[in-house]
């Protein structure tokens, strides 16, 4: 099991933060790995992602959903995958991101891509939510 606790600074207001995190289709921008998340309804995730170079299609379930300040969802298939985003406001246009990952893979389902998956690869993915929540990622390009 991996385990990966983030916190970091947006320059962004926290509406406009969550509005990105809720923002499924937007995934592929910034995960890596990831070739897309569809959101089937309010409350089911689809994702489809290259693992080790395989592909690989899980499906996710919102547990929590508050507006403008917490987003959780886990996966249901045969891994156990885990995302908790809470936003906490520091000014108009400034959040506090607080994220926590956990990776468990059931079986043989990611064990040969989960090198891949590792600390590293998920806080430079949350760096690039900074820079698009920030505006820059086409600028850093």
């Amino acid at each position: 099991m991996m385990q990966v606790d983030e916190r970091f600074e947006v320059g962004a207001s926290r509406a406009e933060v969550f509005r990105l995190w809720t923002a499924f289709e937007q995934y592929p921008s910034f995960l890596t790995g990831v070739d897309s998340v569809y959101a089937e309804t309010s409350e089911r995730l689809r994702w489809r992602a290259s693992i080790a170079g395989l592909p690989r299609s899980f499906y996710a379930i919102v547990t929590e959903y508050e507006p403008d300040e917490r987003l959780a969802f886990v996966s249901v298939d045969q891994s156990s995958l885990g995302w908790w985003v809470d936003l906490v406001e520091l000014g108009p246009h400034r959040t506090e991101v607080r994220v926590r990952v956990i990776v468990s893979p059931r079986g043989d389902l990611w064990a040969p891509g989960l090198t891949e998956l590792d600390e590293l690869t998920i806080r430079c993915d949350l760096l690039r939510f900074r820079a698009l929540a920030e505006g820059t990622l086409s600028q850093a390009a």
